[in-house]
């Protein structure tokens, strides 16, 4: 009866996110010029350094995981922490048309996917704050559930019309970024973080081809900003897809491309997620393609071990 129960919640999971990825894809085939509201919601930066990470992706960046667990599985003061937010760690996000910050806002729960959910900025948030306490963080998170690299993420020097997700998320960077200039930031983008490659494993052409497309993608992500680079440029902190064939097919050959494009590169790196659980939560409906509370809070620890190497 559980199998039963897991498979049939799977299933249902996998055509809400592709619902949301083709409604997001409608939308912009229609809109020549992307236009990108923000609201002015920080002070005055006075040339204070302000180090960016981008985080982008799929379901596990945009966050599927449930609130309400996180706030069972840990104490009362992480808790409250959590959902305070961090004095110094700021996010501007997109993840669907329902929840847009629409502008800067501290960093906290509830910034992610479906109503009561979070993603892997919470568990980011949490280690830069731990760690640098002095500095001044902005988080740009455009993430869409079921988005895929090979058409939706395709970048401008892939084959091909570039995708509407990469189109999108290369204006609301730059608008985010725009606006922290004109907030006297002293901005540099530290790294990406990328959680994504489970729509690119359904197929054996596509999960084939992640390395190539990947490589375009990290290139043009780096050309696009580099005006904002540091010295080293841009990191590019990658993360596997979850080991599991029964819903991603061709996992170990994305997986596996992931692993070549992250060695091309001293700023490319990949983030072993295999300690991550991919849910049983809610209790007896679980949401088995996406990682439990605790798991995206350590996906978020696993990126800022991985980004903190490369904040100057």
């Amino acid at each position: 009866m559980k199998k039963k129960i897991f498979i049939i919640s799977g299933i249902f999971l996998l055509a809400v996110v592709a619902v949301l990825a083709v409604v997001f894809i409608t939308r912009d085939e229609k809109t020549s010029d992307i236009s990108i509201d923000i609201n002015d919601t920080l002070p005055d930066g006075n040339g204070k350094k302000a180090t960016v990470i981008l985080l982008g992706g799929q379901s596990n960046a945009s966050g599927c995981s449930f609130d309400e667990y996180l706030k069972k599985n840990v104490s009362k003061e992480k808790y409250a922490e959590y959902e305070n937010g961090f004095d110094n760690v700021y996010i501007n996000y997109h993840v669907t048309d329902s929840n847009v910050s629409g502008g800067f806002v501290k960093c906290a729960v509830r910034q992610g996917e479906l109503g009561e959910r979070f993603g892997p900025e919470l568990g980011l948030a949490e280690k830069l704050h731990e760690q640098y306490p002095e500095k001044t963080f902005f988080i740009i998170k455009c993430a869409w559930g079921g988005s895929n690299l090979f058409r939706q993420w395709r970048s401008p020097s892939s084959m091909g019309k570039t995708g509407e997700m990469y189109a999108y998320f290369d204006a609301f960077v730059k608008t985010s970024l725009q606006y922290l200039d004109s907030k006297n930031y002293d901005v540099e983008i530290a790294g990406m973080c990328w959680m994504q490659g489970e729509s690119d494993s359904v197929s054996k052409e596509s999960a084939k081809d992640y390395a190539k497309n990947l490589k375009k993608f990290i290139k043009d992500v780096r050309k696009s900003f580099e005006e904002y680079a540091p010295g080293g440029g841009i990191a590019f902190v990658d993360a596997y897809i979850a080991d599991n064939p029964s819903l991603w097919t061709y996992c170990d050959v994305v997986n596996e491309k992931k692993r070549e494009v992250a060695e091309l590169s001293s700023i490319n790196t990949v983030v072993d997620t295999g300690s991550l659980v991919c849910s049983e939560e809610p209790e007896n409906e679980p949401d088995i393609p996406h990682y439990d509370s605790m798991s995206e809070i350590k996906l978020g620890h696993l990126f800022a071990e991985q980004i903190m190497k490369f904040i100057g």
